[in-house]
Protein backbone atom coordinates (compact mmCIF):
# COMPACT_ATOMS: atom_id res chain seq x y z
CA UNK A 1 0.00 0.00 0.00
CA UNK A 2 1.51 4.11 -0.61
CA UNK A 3 2.17 6.03 1.74
CA UNK A 4 0.36 8.61 2.79
CA UNK A 5 2.49 11.32 1.84
CA UNK A 6 3.30 9.74 -1.60
CA UNK A 7 -0.25 10.16 -2.27
CA UNK A 8 -0.45 13.73 -4.59
CA UNK A 9 -1.68 16.91 -3.80
CA UNK A 10 -1.17 19.77 -5.86
CA UNK A 11 -1.86 21.81 -2.60
CA UNK A 12 1.56 20.82 -1.11
CA UNK A 13 3.16 21.56 -4.28
CA UNK A 14 1.61 25.06 -4.26
CA UNK A 15 2.09 25.60 0.02
CA UNK A 16 5.78 25.23 -1.03
CA UNK A 17 5.56 27.78 -3.85
CA UNK A 18 4.24 30.10 -1.02
CA UNK A 19 7.77 29.10 1.06
CA UNK A 20 5.50 27.72 3.68
CA UNK A 21 5.71 24.18 4.81
CA UNK A 22 3.35 21.28 3.79
CA UNK A 23 3.45 17.78 5.10
CA UNK A 24 6.23 17.04 3.17
CA UNK A 25 9.02 18.30 1.01
CA UNK A 26 7.32 18.04 -2.72
CA UNK A 27 9.47 16.44 -5.69
CA UNK A 28 10.07 18.99 -8.18
CA UNK A 29 11.31 17.77 -11.23
CA UNK A 30 9.12 18.54 -14.49
CA UNK A 31 11.26 16.77 -16.92
CA UNK A 32 12.31 13.06 -16.43
CA UNK A 33 12.68 11.13 -19.50
CA UNK A 34 10.10 9.08 -21.37
CA UNK A 35 12.97 5.81 -21.11
CA UNK A 36 12.88 6.00 -17.43
CA UNK A 37 9.06 6.29 -16.86
CA UNK A 38 8.83 2.99 -18.84
CA UNK A 39 11.35 1.22 -16.88
CA UNK A 40 9.55 2.26 -13.92
CA UNK A 41 6.13 1.43 -14.85
CA UNK A 42 7.49 -1.64 -16.37
CA UNK A 43 5.76 -0.96 -19.99
CA UNK A 44 6.31 1.62 -22.83
CA UNK A 45 5.31 5.27 -21.86
CA UNK A 46 3.84 6.54 -24.91
CA UNK A 47 0.53 8.06 -24.03
CA UNK A 48 -0.31 11.02 -21.14
CA UNK A 49 -2.24 8.32 -19.22
CA UNK A 50 1.08 6.66 -18.88
CA UNK A 51 2.58 10.14 -17.62
CA UNK A 52 -0.12 10.53 -15.32
CA UNK A 53 0.48 6.72 -14.08
CA UNK A 54 4.28 7.63 -13.50
CA UNK A 55 3.33 10.59 -11.88
CA UNK A 56 0.53 9.57 -9.21
CA UNK A 57 2.98 6.24 -8.44
CA UNK A 58 5.70 7.96 -7.55
CA UNK A 59 4.17 11.12 -5.67
CA UNK A 60 4.64 13.75 -7.95
CA UNK A 61 1.63 16.38 -7.48
CA UNK A 62 1.37 17.54 -11.27
CA UNK A 63 1.59 16.32 -14.52
CA UNK A 64 3.91 18.76 -16.80
CA UNK A 65 3.17 19.67 -20.50
CA UNK A 66 4.05 21.66 -22.95
CA UNK A 67 2.47 24.75 -24.95
CA UNK A 68 3.65 27.33 -27.12
CA UNK A 69 7.19 28.32 -29.06
CA UNK A 70 10.63 26.88 -27.39
CA UNK A 71 13.23 26.59 -29.84
CA UNK A 72 13.50 27.13 -33.72
CA UNK A 73 15.08 23.55 -34.44
CA UNK A 74 13.62 22.68 -37.23
CA UNK A 75 10.65 24.40 -39.39
CA UNK A 76 7.40 26.20 -37.76
CA UNK A 77 5.01 23.81 -39.55
CA UNK A 78 7.16 21.13 -38.16
CA UNK A 79 7.78 22.55 -35.06
CA UNK A 80 3.67 23.15 -34.29
CA UNK A 81 3.12 19.51 -36.08
CA UNK A 82 5.24 17.42 -34.18
CA UNK A 83 6.16 18.70 -30.51
CA UNK A 84 2.64 20.48 -29.46
CA UNK A 85 2.05 19.39 -26.30
CA UNK A 86 5.38 17.03 -25.63
CA UNK A 87 7.33 16.85 -22.71
CA UNK A 88 10.02 18.98 -22.71
CA UNK A 89 13.18 17.54 -23.53
CA UNK A 90 11.02 13.92 -24.36
CA UNK A 91 14.07 14.05 -27.59
CA UNK A 92 17.07 15.59 -27.80
CA UNK A 93 17.01 17.69 -31.33
CA UNK A 94 20.34 20.28 -32.76
CA UNK A 95 20.20 23.84 -33.88
CA UNK A 96 22.79 25.84 -35.57
CA UNK A 97 23.64 28.23 -33.26
CA UNK A 98 25.31 30.58 -35.73
CA UNK A 99 23.49 30.71 -38.66
CA UNK A 100 20.56 33.01 -38.03
CA UNK A 101 17.71 33.00 -39.87
CA UNK A 102 16.19 36.56 -38.78
CA UNK A 103 19.18 39.30 -39.30
CA UNK A 104 17.20 41.77 -41.82
CA UNK A 105 14.21 43.53 -41.45
CA UNK A 106 13.03 41.98 -44.69
CA UNK A 107 13.63 38.67 -43.47
CA UNK A 108 11.78 39.92 -40.22
CA UNK A 109 8.95 40.65 -42.34
CA UNK A 110 8.54 37.64 -44.13
CA UNK A 111 9.38 35.53 -41.97
CA UNK A 112 6.07 33.00 -41.36
CA UNK A 113 5.35 34.10 -37.77
CA UNK A 114 2.59 31.40 -36.01
CA UNK A 115 0.04 32.79 -33.88
CA UNK A 116 -1.41 31.31 -31.02
CA UNK A 117 -4.75 29.64 -33.02
CA UNK A 118 -1.55 27.69 -35.05
CA UNK A 119 -0.77 25.68 -31.87
CA UNK A 120 -2.21 22.64 -31.41
CA UNK A 121 -3.54 22.43 -27.63
CA UNK A 122 -6.04 19.88 -27.65
CA UNK A 123 -3.44 18.44 -24.83
CA UNK A 124 -5.01 20.95 -22.32
CA UNK A 125 -8.83 19.28 -22.82
CA UNK A 126 -7.25 16.16 -22.19
CA UNK A 127 -5.79 16.91 -19.43
CA UNK A 128 -8.93 18.15 -18.26
CA UNK A 129 -10.95 15.29 -18.65
CA UNK A 130 -7.99 12.93 -17.08
CA UNK A 131 -6.36 14.53 -13.93
CA UNK A 132 -7.67 13.75 -10.69
CA UNK A 133 -8.83 16.50 -8.20
CA UNK A 134 -5.92 16.12 -5.95
CA UNK A 135 -3.54 16.76 -8.92
CA UNK A 136 -3.06 19.87 -11.45
CA UNK A 137 -1.25 20.66 -14.79
CA UNK A 138 1.87 22.21 -15.05
CA UNK A 139 2.18 24.16 -18.18
CA UNK A 140 5.71 24.83 -19.06
CA UNK A 141 5.46 27.99 -21.18
CA UNK A 142 7.24 28.69 -24.43
CA UNK A 143 10.40 30.36 -23.71
CA UNK A 144 10.75 34.02 -25.23
CA UNK A 145 14.80 34.49 -24.98
CA UNK A 146 16.09 31.03 -26.33
CA UNK A 147 14.17 31.55 -29.71
CA UNK A 148 14.91 35.19 -30.22
CA UNK A 149 19.04 34.28 -29.94
CA UNK A 150 18.05 31.28 -32.56
CA UNK A 151 16.45 33.01 -34.84
CA UNK A 152 18.97 35.81 -34.87
CA UNK A 153 22.00 33.01 -34.31
CA UNK A 154 23.97 34.00 -31.50
CA UNK A 155 26.62 35.70 -33.05
CA UNK A 156 24.24 37.34 -34.73
CA UNK A 157 22.04 38.20 -31.39
CA UNK A 158 25.46 39.28 -29.74
CA UNK A 159 26.54 41.86 -32.24
CA UNK A 160 22.81 43.35 -33.03
CA UNK A 161 22.38 43.72 -29.10
CA UNK A 162 24.55 46.71 -30.12
CA UNK A 163 24.35 47.71 -33.61
CA UNK A 164 20.52 46.25 -34.18
CA UNK A 165 18.36 46.94 -30.60
CA UNK A 166 15.08 47.53 -32.98
CA UNK A 167 15.39 44.59 -34.82
CA UNK A 168 16.49 43.06 -31.28
CA UNK A 169 13.16 44.30 -29.83
CA UNK A 170 10.94 43.79 -33.03
CA UNK A 171 11.58 39.84 -32.15
CA UNK A 172 11.22 39.75 -28.71
CA UNK A 173 7.86 41.05 -28.57
CA UNK A 174 6.53 39.06 -31.15
CA UNK A 175 7.84 36.12 -29.58
CA UNK A 176 7.07 37.22 -25.78
CA UNK A 177 3.33 38.00 -28.01
CA UNK A 178 2.87 34.84 -28.80
CA UNK A 179 3.64 32.95 -25.67
CA UNK A 180 1.96 35.52 -23.53
CA UNK A 181 -1.34 34.54 -25.78
CA UNK A 182 -1.10 30.97 -25.41
CA UNK A 183 -0.65 31.50 -21.17
CA UNK A 184 -4.05 33.07 -21.92
CA UNK A 185 -5.23 30.61 -23.69
CA UNK A 186 -4.21 27.48 -21.94
CA UNK A 187 -5.14 28.51 -18.24
CA UNK A 188 -8.83 29.25 -19.37
CA UNK A 189 -8.78 25.16 -18.51
CA UNK A 190 -9.34 24.06 -15.30
CA UNK A 191 -6.25 21.50 -14.92
CA UNK A 192 -3.85 24.34 -14.28
CA UNK A 193 -2.64 24.74 -11.35
CA UNK A 194 1.35 26.44 -12.17
CA UNK A 195 3.42 27.75 -15.07
CA UNK A 196 7.05 27.16 -15.74
CA UNK A 197 8.92 30.25 -17.61
CA UNK A 198 12.10 27.66 -18.74
CA UNK A 199 14.66 30.18 -20.54
CA UNK A 200 18.04 29.83 -20.11
CA UNK A 201 20.19 33.27 -19.54
CA UNK A 202 22.97 32.22 -17.69
CA UNK A 203 26.25 30.03 -17.90
CA UNK A 204 28.33 28.50 -15.04
CA UNK A 205 30.59 31.90 -14.89
CA UNK A 206 27.23 33.99 -14.95
CA UNK A 207 24.99 35.99 -17.06
CA UNK A 208 25.20 35.43 -20.90
CA UNK A 209 24.26 38.80 -21.33
CA UNK A 210 24.24 42.21 -19.58
CA UNK A 211 21.88 42.48 -17.10
CA UNK A 212 20.54 45.79 -18.80
CA UNK A 213 19.46 43.96 -21.75
CA UNK A 214 17.59 41.31 -20.20
CA UNK A 215 15.84 44.56 -18.29
CA UNK A 216 14.92 46.01 -21.42
CA UNK A 217 14.14 43.29 -23.18
CA UNK A 218 12.73 39.71 -21.30
CA UNK A 219 11.84 40.69 -17.99
CA UNK A 220 8.88 42.70 -18.89
CA UNK A 221 7.24 39.92 -20.25
CA UNK A 222 8.34 37.67 -17.59
CA UNK A 223 6.12 40.62 -15.27
CA UNK A 224 3.17 40.16 -17.66
CA UNK A 225 3.34 36.79 -17.49
CA UNK A 226 3.74 36.69 -13.51
CA UNK A 227 1.25 39.25 -13.15
CA UNK A 228 -1.96 37.08 -14.77
CA UNK A 229 -0.84 33.82 -12.89
CA UNK A 230 -0.65 35.80 -9.53
CA UNK A 231 -4.18 37.47 -10.33
CA UNK A 232 -5.49 33.34 -11.44
CA UNK A 233 -4.44 31.90 -8.16
CA UNK A 234 -1.74 30.20 -10.14
CA UNK A 235 1.95 29.02 -9.11
CA UNK A 236 4.45 31.10 -11.20
CA UNK A 237 8.62 29.68 -11.53
CA UNK A 238 11.31 30.85 -13.41
CA UNK A 239 13.83 28.12 -14.93
CA UNK A 240 17.00 29.11 -15.75
CA UNK A 241 20.56 27.07 -15.85
CA UNK A 242 24.00 28.66 -14.68
CA UNK A 243 24.40 31.47 -12.32
CA UNK A 244 21.58 34.06 -11.81
CA UNK A 245 23.00 35.40 -8.99
CA UNK A 246 23.20 38.81 -10.32
CA UNK A 247 19.11 39.26 -11.39
CA UNK A 248 17.55 37.12 -8.36
CA UNK A 249 16.62 40.83 -7.59
CA UNK A 250 15.17 41.11 -10.62
CA UNK A 251 12.95 37.47 -10.40
CA UNK A 252 11.73 38.16 -7.74
CA UNK A 253 10.68 41.81 -8.56
CA UNK A 254 8.59 40.07 -12.03
CA UNK A 255 6.60 38.02 -9.34
CA UNK A 256 7.67 34.13 -9.63
CA UNK A 257 7.09 32.22 -6.97
CA UNK A 258 9.89 29.76 -7.33
CA UNK A 259 13.20 29.29 -9.35
CA UNK A 260 14.92 26.07 -10.96
CA UNK A 261 17.25 24.88 -10.54
CA UNK A 262 20.05 26.46 -8.98
CA UNK A 263 23.08 24.56 -10.30
CA UNK A 264 25.48 23.31 -7.41
CA UNK A 265 28.54 23.65 -9.39
CA UNK A 266 27.78 27.68 -10.25
CA UNK A 267 25.47 28.74 -7.50
CA UNK A 268 25.45 28.19 -3.47
CA UNK A 269 21.79 26.97 -2.75
CA UNK A 270 23.02 27.46 1.08
CA UNK A 271 24.00 31.53 0.41
CA UNK A 272 20.40 31.81 -2.29
CA UNK A 273 18.40 30.61 0.99
CA UNK A 274 19.65 32.73 3.11
CA UNK A 275 19.18 35.80 0.54
CA UNK A 276 15.95 35.05 -1.35
CA UNK A 277 14.42 31.76 0.90
CA UNK A 278 11.43 34.60 2.08
CA UNK A 279 11.30 35.67 -1.68
CA UNK A 280 11.32 32.25 -3.58
CA UNK A 281 10.86 29.10 -3.30
CA UNK A 282 13.85 27.03 -4.22
CA UNK A 283 13.70 23.89 -6.43
CA UNK A 284 16.57 21.24 -7.34
CA UNK A 285 20.14 21.52 -6.77
CA UNK A 286 20.29 18.00 -6.68
CA UNK A 287 23.78 17.35 -9.41
CA UNK A 288 22.76 16.26 -12.55
CA UNK A 289 26.36 16.33 -13.71
CA UNK A 290 28.07 14.31 -10.63
CA UNK A 291 25.59 12.56 -8.29
CA UNK A 292 22.47 11.82 -10.36
CA UNK A 293 24.68 10.18 -13.24
CA UNK A 294 28.56 9.52 -11.51
CA UNK A 295 27.40 8.65 -8.08
CA UNK A 296 25.56 5.68 -6.62
CA UNK A 297 22.21 5.44 -4.96
CA UNK A 298 23.69 6.38 -1.98
CA UNK A 299 25.74 9.21 -2.70
CA UNK A 300 21.98 10.71 -4.11
CA UNK A 301 20.35 9.68 -0.77
CA UNK A 302 23.07 11.47 1.06
CA UNK A 303 22.80 14.61 -1.48
CA UNK A 304 18.55 14.62 -1.02
CA UNK A 305 19.35 14.32 2.90
CA UNK A 306 21.68 16.86 2.81
CA UNK A 307 19.51 19.52 0.83
CA UNK A 308 16.57 18.72 2.70
CA UNK A 309 18.27 19.29 6.04
CA UNK A 310 19.87 22.73 5.21
CA UNK A 311 17.04 24.16 3.18
CA UNK A 312 13.83 22.52 4.06
CA UNK A 313 13.00 23.93 7.41
CA UNK A 314 10.93 26.79 6.78
CA UNK A 315 9.52 25.43 3.76
CA UNK A 316 10.00 26.99 0.70
CA UNK A 317 11.85 23.95 -1.13
CA UNK A 318 11.63 21.19 -3.79
CA UNK A 319 13.53 18.43 -4.19
CA UNK A 320 14.81 18.14 -7.94
CA UNK A 321 17.73 17.56 -10.48
CA UNK A 322 20.28 20.63 -10.90
CA UNK A 323 18.54 20.42 -14.78
CA UNK A 324 16.72 17.40 -15.86
CA UNK A 325 15.98 13.62 -15.22
CA UNK A 326 17.83 12.52 -18.92
CA UNK A 327 17.60 8.90 -20.03
CA UNK A 328 21.37 8.60 -18.92
CA UNK A 329 20.87 9.19 -15.70
CA UNK A 330 20.92 5.60 -14.07
CA UNK A 331 17.35 4.16 -13.24
CA UNK A 332 18.42 3.28 -9.15
CA UNK A 333 19.38 6.61 -8.86
CA UNK A 334 16.22 8.26 -10.24
CA UNK A 335 14.47 5.97 -7.62
CA UNK A 336 16.93 6.79 -4.77
CA UNK A 337 15.87 10.66 -5.34
CA UNK A 338 12.25 9.87 -4.95
CA UNK A 339 12.75 7.54 -2.17
CA UNK A 340 14.66 9.25 -0.25
CA UNK A 341 13.11 12.69 -0.67
CA UNK A 342 9.70 10.66 0.87
CA UNK A 343 12.19 9.30 3.67
CA UNK A 344 13.43 12.26 4.58
CA UNK A 345 11.22 15.11 3.54
CA UNK A 346 8.37 15.02 6.14
CA UNK A 347 7.87 18.13 8.11
CA UNK A 348 8.69 19.10 10.65
CA UNK A 349 12.32 18.96 8.99
CA UNK A 350 14.80 18.02 12.31
CA UNK A 351 17.50 15.77 10.32
CA UNK A 352 20.96 15.67 11.98
CA UNK A 353 24.25 16.15 10.03
CA UNK A 354 25.85 13.13 8.32
CA UNK A 355 23.63 10.54 9.52
CA UNK A 356 24.04 8.76 5.44
CA UNK A 357 27.38 7.86 4.48
CA UNK A 358 28.02 9.03 0.36
CA UNK A 359 29.58 11.59 -1.77
CA UNK A 360 27.48 15.21 -1.33
CA UNK A 361 28.11 17.58 -3.96
CA UNK A 362 28.58 20.79 -2.06
CA UNK A 363 29.61 24.62 -3.48
CA UNK A 364 32.94 24.68 -3.98
CA UNK A 365 33.01 28.35 -5.00
CA UNK A 366 33.37 29.19 -8.74
CA UNK A 367 37.42 29.54 -9.66
CA UNK A 368 38.52 33.50 -9.49
CA UNK A 369 39.66 34.77 -12.89
CA UNK A 370 43.31 35.36 -12.20
CA UNK A 371 44.75 39.79 -12.44
CA UNK A 372 47.55 39.72 -14.70
CA UNK A 373 49.76 42.62 -14.27
CA UNK A 374 50.16 43.98 -18.04
CA UNK A 375 52.91 45.88 -18.98
CA UNK A 376 52.70 47.82 -22.13
CA UNK A 377 54.46 50.82 -23.75
CA UNK A 378 51.32 51.72 -25.91
CA UNK A 379 48.24 52.78 -25.28
CA UNK A 380 46.54 50.13 -23.77
CA UNK A 381 42.94 51.89 -23.43
CA UNK A 382 42.69 52.76 -26.92
CA UNK A 383 43.38 49.14 -27.85
CA UNK A 384 40.89 47.79 -25.59
CA UNK A 385 38.50 49.92 -26.85
CA UNK A 386 38.78 49.17 -30.59
CA UNK A 387 38.30 45.94 -29.48
CA UNK A 388 35.23 46.06 -27.48
CA UNK A 389 33.66 48.72 -30.12
CA UNK A 390 34.61 45.68 -33.15
CA UNK A 391 36.33 48.82 -34.55
CA UNK A 392 38.33 46.88 -36.62
CA UNK A 393 39.72 50.06 -38.86
CA UNK A 394 40.45 51.54 -35.32
CA UNK A 395 42.57 49.02 -34.43
CA UNK A 396 44.71 48.47 -37.98
CA UNK A 397 44.84 52.03 -37.52
CA UNK A 398 46.39 51.95 -33.82
CA UNK A 399 48.88 49.06 -34.92
CA UNK A 400 49.99 50.54 -38.46
CA UNK A 401 50.81 54.17 -35.76
CA UNK A 402 52.78 51.92 -33.63
CA UNK A 403 54.35 49.86 -36.50
CA UNK A 404 55.77 53.36 -37.98
CA UNK A 405 57.27 54.20 -34.37
CA UNK A 406 59.91 51.91 -35.38
CA UNK A 407 58.28 48.98 -33.15
CA UNK A 408 58.63 45.21 -34.97
CA UNK A 409 55.26 43.59 -35.51
CA UNK A 410 55.55 41.14 -32.68
CA UNK A 411 55.85 43.55 -30.10
CA UNK A 412 52.70 45.56 -31.26
CA UNK A 413 50.61 42.73 -31.54
CA UNK A 414 51.92 41.31 -27.96
CA UNK A 415 51.77 44.81 -26.13
CA UNK A 416 48.33 45.89 -27.86
CA UNK A 417 46.46 43.78 -29.32
CA UNK A 418 46.94 40.38 -26.72
CA UNK A 419 47.65 42.71 -23.81
CA UNK A 420 44.43 44.30 -24.67
CA UNK A 421 42.50 40.79 -24.75
CA UNK A 422 44.07 39.72 -21.40
CA UNK A 423 42.82 42.54 -19.78
CA UNK A 424 39.32 42.18 -21.59
CA UNK A 425 39.84 38.51 -20.22
CA UNK A 426 40.36 39.72 -16.42
CA UNK A 427 37.10 41.88 -16.95
CA UNK A 428 35.31 38.71 -18.03
CA UNK A 429 36.10 36.66 -15.36
CA UNK A 430 35.31 39.62 -12.82
CA UNK A 431 31.48 40.00 -14.77
CA UNK A 432 32.17 43.37 -15.83
CA UNK A 433 31.87 42.47 -19.38
CA UNK A 434 29.77 39.46 -20.68
CA UNK A 435 30.08 36.56 -23.85
CA UNK A 436 29.01 39.06 -26.15
CA UNK A 437 32.06 41.28 -25.68
CA UNK A 438 34.31 38.89 -24.99
CA UNK A 439 33.14 37.38 -28.51
CA UNK A 440 33.21 41.19 -30.37
CA UNK A 441 36.64 41.69 -28.83
CA UNK A 442 38.32 38.36 -30.15
CA UNK A 443 36.52 38.11 -33.14
CA UNK A 444 38.02 41.67 -33.84
CA UNK A 445 41.27 40.60 -33.14
CA UNK A 446 40.70 37.33 -34.85
CA UNK A 447 39.88 39.71 -38.30
CA UNK A 448 42.74 42.34 -37.63
CA UNK A 449 45.38 39.53 -37.13
CA UNK A 450 44.85 37.97 -40.45
CA UNK A 451 44.70 41.04 -42.29
CA UNK A 452 48.68 41.59 -40.41
CA UNK A 453 49.52 38.17 -41.50
CA UNK A 454 48.36 39.04 -45.54
CA UNK A 455 49.40 42.68 -45.52
CA UNK A 456 52.75 42.61 -43.78
CA UNK A 457 53.54 38.80 -44.65
CA UNK A 458 57.40 39.89 -44.57
CA UNK A 459 57.53 40.77 -41.17
CA UNK A 460 58.09 38.38 -38.56
CA UNK A 461 55.27 37.00 -36.92
CA UNK A 462 55.67 34.08 -34.08
CA UNK A 463 52.78 32.33 -33.21
CA UNK A 464 52.97 30.81 -29.65
CA UNK A 465 51.91 27.69 -30.86
CA UNK A 466 49.11 25.07 -32.78
CA UNK A 467 45.64 24.19 -30.71
CA UNK A 468 43.95 21.84 -31.73
CA UNK A 469 40.13 22.29 -30.69
CA UNK A 470 36.57 20.45 -31.13
CA UNK A 471 33.67 19.79 -29.19
CA UNK A 472 33.80 15.79 -28.78
CA UNK A 473 31.46 12.86 -30.30
CA UNK A 474 27.47 13.08 -29.84
CA UNK A 475 27.52 16.96 -28.65
CA UNK A 476 26.59 19.82 -31.03
CA UNK A 477 27.22 22.49 -28.85
CA UNK A 478 29.86 25.32 -30.06
CA UNK A 479 29.02 28.83 -29.17
CA UNK A 480 31.93 28.08 -25.92
CA UNK A 481 34.18 26.16 -27.94
CA UNK A 482 34.08 28.99 -30.47
CA UNK A 483 34.65 31.56 -27.99
CA UNK A 484 37.62 29.57 -26.92
CA UNK A 485 39.10 29.41 -30.66
CA UNK A 486 38.39 32.82 -30.61
CA UNK A 487 40.32 34.06 -27.14
CA UNK A 488 42.94 31.28 -27.96
CA UNK A 489 43.72 33.06 -31.53
CA UNK A 490 43.41 36.66 -29.95
CA UNK A 491 46.35 35.56 -27.55
CA UNK A 492 48.39 34.41 -30.64
CA UNK A 493 47.95 30.60 -30.70
CA UNK A 494 47.26 29.34 -34.06
CA UNK A 495 43.96 27.23 -33.81
CA UNK A 496 42.78 24.29 -35.88
CA UNK A 497 39.43 23.80 -35.65
CA UNK A 498 37.81 20.54 -35.91
CA UNK A 499 34.27 21.64 -35.43
CA UNK A 500 31.40 19.60 -33.57
CA UNK A 501 31.00 16.20 -32.77
CA UNK A 502 34.58 14.89 -33.59
CA UNK A 503 35.20 11.30 -32.94
CA UNK A 504 38.43 10.10 -31.15
CA UNK A 505 39.71 8.59 -35.21
CA UNK A 506 39.30 11.79 -36.34
CA UNK A 507 41.17 13.84 -33.42
CA UNK A 508 43.94 11.31 -34.07
CA UNK A 509 44.21 11.66 -37.56
CA UNK A 510 43.98 15.24 -37.01
CA UNK A 511 47.39 15.23 -34.63
CA UNK A 512 48.86 13.12 -36.95
CA UNK A 513 48.64 15.82 -40.08
CA UNK A 514 48.89 19.02 -38.30
CA UNK A 515 51.21 17.81 -35.44
CA UNK A 516 49.82 20.44 -32.51
CA UNK A 517 51.14 21.32 -29.30
CA UNK A 518 47.86 21.46 -27.46
CA UNK A 519 44.55 19.46 -28.15
CA UNK A 520 41.45 21.30 -26.52
CA UNK A 521 38.39 19.42 -26.16
CA UNK A 522 34.77 20.61 -25.07
CA UNK A 523 31.81 19.13 -23.78
CA UNK A 524 28.67 20.47 -22.84
CA UNK A 525 26.53 17.16 -22.14
CA UNK A 526 27.28 14.63 -18.83
CA UNK A 527 26.71 11.72 -21.74
CA UNK A 528 29.75 13.21 -24.09
CA UNK A 529 32.15 13.68 -21.28
CA UNK A 530 33.12 9.98 -21.66
CA UNK A 531 34.00 10.55 -25.22
CA UNK A 532 37.30 12.42 -23.48
CA UNK A 533 38.65 10.06 -21.98
CA UNK A 534 37.97 7.97 -25.39
CA UNK A 535 39.92 10.50 -26.96
CA UNK A 536 42.88 10.38 -24.67
CA UNK A 537 43.11 6.46 -24.76
CA UNK A 538 42.70 6.28 -28.74
CA UNK A 539 45.90 8.79 -28.89
CA UNK A 540 47.54 6.83 -26.15
CA UNK A 541 47.24 3.70 -28.43
CA UNK A 542 48.14 5.34 -31.26
CA UNK A 543 51.37 6.52 -29.42
CA UNK A 544 50.82 10.22 -29.68
CA UNK A 545 49.44 10.89 -26.56
CA UNK A 546 53.24 12.14 -24.88
CA UNK A 547 53.62 14.24 -28.03
CA UNK A 548 50.69 16.60 -27.18
CA UNK A 549 49.26 18.51 -24.45
CA UNK A 550 45.29 17.78 -23.48
CA UNK A 551 43.04 21.03 -22.03
CA UNK A 552 39.58 20.04 -21.09
CA UNK A 553 36.48 22.26 -20.33
CA UNK A 554 32.56 22.62 -20.45
CA UNK A 555 29.74 22.89 -18.04
CA UNK A 556 29.48 19.74 -16.72
CA UNK A 557 33.29 19.40 -16.32
CA UNK A 558 35.47 19.84 -13.01
CA UNK A 559 39.09 20.03 -12.05
CA UNK A 560 38.64 16.57 -10.51
CA UNK A 561 37.24 15.39 -13.65
CA UNK A 562 40.44 16.56 -15.66
CA UNK A 563 42.41 14.74 -13.27
CA UNK A 564 40.35 11.40 -13.52
CA UNK A 565 41.17 11.32 -17.35
CA UNK A 566 44.37 12.17 -17.18
CA UNK A 567 44.20 15.44 -19.32
CA UNK A 568 47.15 17.77 -18.45
CA UNK A 569 44.14 20.91 -17.49
CA UNK A 570 41.05 21.81 -16.86
CA UNK A 571 39.54 25.38 -17.84
CA UNK A 572 36.52 26.99 -16.46
CA UNK A 573 35.77 29.24 -19.34
CA UNK A 574 37.72 31.32 -22.16
CA UNK A 575 40.03 33.40 -20.92
CA UNK A 576 40.89 31.02 -18.74
CA UNK A 577 41.95 28.39 -21.29
CA UNK A 578 44.13 30.47 -22.98
CA UNK A 579 46.15 30.82 -19.97
CA UNK A 580 46.28 27.55 -19.19
CA UNK A 581 47.64 26.86 -22.78
CA UNK A 582 50.63 29.57 -21.88
CA UNK A 583 51.05 27.48 -18.66
CA UNK A 584 51.36 24.22 -20.51
CA UNK A 585 53.74 25.10 -22.93
CA UNK A 586 55.63 27.52 -20.19
CA UNK A 587 55.04 30.45 -21.63
CA UNK A 588 54.10 32.21 -18.57
CA UNK A 589 54.44 31.12 -14.99
CA UNK A 590 51.33 29.56 -13.45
Amino acid sequence: MKHDLQQPDFERYITALRGEEPDRVPLGDWNVSDVLKSQYLGKPVTTWQNRLEFARQVGYDFLPASSGIFEFLRSVKAMLADEAGQPEGSARTWFNEHGGIITTWEQFEQFPWPSVDDLDLSVWETFDAIIPENMKALLILGKIYTPVWMLMGAEGFFDALETNQELVAAIFDKIGQIQYETLLRVIEHPCVGAVTNPDDIAHNSGLLIHPKHLRKYLFPWYKKIASVCRDKGLGCIYHSDGDCTEVLPDIVACGFHGFNPIQPNCMDIVDVKQQWGDSLCLIGNINLDSTLTLGTPDDVRAEVYERIRTIGPGGGYMVSSSNSVPEYVPFENMQAMFDATLEFGRYPIDLEPGRLQGKVWTFQGKPKGEHHEITSSLDLDQYVSALLSNDTAQLRQLVQRDLDTGMGLQDVINQGMVAGMTQIGDQFQTGEIFIPEMMIAAKTMSDVLADLKQDLAGESYASLGTVLIGTVKGDMHDIGKNLVLMTLEGHGFTVEDLGVSVNPEQIVEAVKQTQPQIIALSALLTTTMVEMQKTIDALQEAGLRDTVKIIVGGAPLTQSFADQIGADGYAYDAPGAAQKCKELLALTEK
